[in-house]
């Protein structure tokens, strides 16, 4: 499918971390809980559209000090991490614009010690994507200001420290023309392929991915185990 490998989506995501005058042992609790829900909605007056969710975390020290600047060094990274007792974070995750322009494929010139052709990432933010990561950023402070905090830090938006969710690339669609996979996960090309992971989204949605992917993989295993009965694969 020309399909393959387009409309790769990450989610816009950044976090806030705070510290307190008093311990909080971030580490006591779930990693991601504690979710506010309250900005999910679509309300374009805001200057963007789509909507997120804002989540306590509750890091490890290691966890911690990849997320709060990976590969960072010397004193002012370190006094971050001397503050740890007295830290708190916030994640941000929301929707990001699917766009055909960014997709993983082969890299035309760059070959690995073995000759094989790289694999290329080519991601650029949508405009509105950057609104929105600038808005929720601002908000999720905010909320750390009215907590009490003493310090706050907000990651530049965009840099997505802490990592982000592969979606896209292989999108579910009834049109081979525009997607890669059918209502049962089936490829159009392959009879007898079927793909079920972040990869079929068409959009990125507002929230963490992960228990959406596994509704529509037990979904797609019944589909399969009926095709398998009917003799169709």
């Amino acid at each position: 499918s020309g399909q393959v490998g387009r409309n790769y989506m990450r989610h816009t995501t950044g976090s806030v971390y705070a510290s307190f005058e008093n311990p909080v042992h971030m580490y006591r609790g779930t990693t991601m809980a504690g979710i506010i829900r309250d900005e999910s909605i679509n309300n374009p007056k805001r200057g963007f559209v789509g909507g997120y969710e804002m989540e306590t975390i509750s890091l490890g020290l290691p966890f911690a000090a990849a997320f709060f600047d990976p590969g960072a060094w010397g004193r002012s990274f370190t006094s971050k991490l001397d503050d740890y007792s007295n830290t708190a974070g916030m994640w941000i995750i929301g929707e990001d614009m699917p766009q055909e322009t960014n997709r993983v494929d082969i890299d035309p010139e760059l070959k690995d010690a073995w000759g094989v052709p790289a694999m290329r990432v080519t991601y650029k933010d949508h405009p509105d994507d950057v609104k929105h990561a600038t808005w929720q950023s601002k908000l999720a402070g905010e909320i750390m200001d009215a907590a009490g905090a003493k310090q706050i830090v907000v990651e530049p938006v965009g840099e997505a420290r802490g990592g982000v969710h592969l979606l896209g690339t292989c999108r579910m669609g009834n049109d081979p023309a525009t997607s890669v996979i059918d209502k049962y996960h089936r490829t159009h090309d392959v009879k007898n392929l079927f793909i079920s992971d972040g990869s079929s989204m068409v959009t990125s949605g507002r929230g963490q991915p992960t228990l959406t992917i596994e509704a529509l993989t037990f979904r797609a295993a019944e589909h399969i185990a009926n095709f398998a009965r009917l003799g169709e694969i």
